[in-house]
C-alpha cells in the first residue's frame, strides 16, 4: 500500500490515522503461531509513501520483527528516508495496541534516520477514543545512540 502526502502535512501529523490503520492491516497478516503476538508496522517517508511490515515467526524462535520487515520493503523500494512510526501489536484475537520498537529495531530505525537526517517520529497511543496520538522522536527512545558516526562510517553515499 502506497499513500502519498506532503511532508508538510505529516509534520502537522495528518498522516498519523492512515498509518495507524495501515499498521493495524497488515498486522492481520503476521505470522506468530509460537508467541501469538502479533505486530504490524507501517513507516511513511519523506516523499510521502507507506511502507508497512509484520512480524513472521519460526521454530528456532528467530523471527522478522514487523519494522524490520518494514524497512526491508522501504530498503528495496529504493528509499532510505524514515520520517514517522506507528506500530500496533497484541495477542492474537485482541484488537491490537500502540507499542513501541524494541531496543534492536529502534537500532535498526536509527540507522536510517541517520541517513535521512531527520530524527524519525514514533506514535505514542493508547487507542482511546478522543484521545489524540502523539509523537516523540526516536533520539529520545534511544538516547546516546550507537551509530554510523561511532565506527566511522560516512553514509553520504548512500542517501536517496
Amino acid at each position: 500500500m502506497i499513500i502519498r502526502r506532503a511532508l508538510s502535512e505529516v509534520l502537522h501529523g495528518a498522516m498519523v490515522p492512515d498509518l495507524l490503520n495501515a499498521a493495524g492491516q497488515i498486522r492481520r497478516r503476521a505470522y506468530a503461531p509460537y508467541s501469538k503476538y502479533m505486530v504490524g508496522a507501517a513507516i511513511l517517508t519523506s516523499s510521502g509513501e507507506i511502507y508497512t511490515g509484520c512480524n513472521v515467526e519460526s521454530a528456532d524462535y528467530d523471527g522478522t520483527h514487523a519494522e524490520e520487515a518494514a524497512l526491508a520493503y522501504m530498503v528495496g523500494d529504493g528509499i532510505r528516508s524514515p520520517v514517522m512510526l506507528a506500530v500496533l501489536g497484541g495477542l492474537e484475537g485482541n484488537a491490537g495496541a500502540v507499542v513501541m520498537p524494541c531496543g534492536k529495531c529502534r537500532q535498526k530505525l536509527w540507522e536510517f534516520s541517520s541517513l535521512s537526517g531527520y530524527d524519525l517520529d514514533v506514535v505514542v497511543w493508547d487507542g482511546k477514543e478522543g484521545v489524540v496520538p502523539q509523537l516523540i522522536k526516536l533520539s529520545e527512545l534511544l538516547p546516546e545512540s550507537f551509530g554510523p558516526a561511532d565506527i566511522g562510517v560516512n553514509l553520504e553515499k548512500y542517501r536517496r
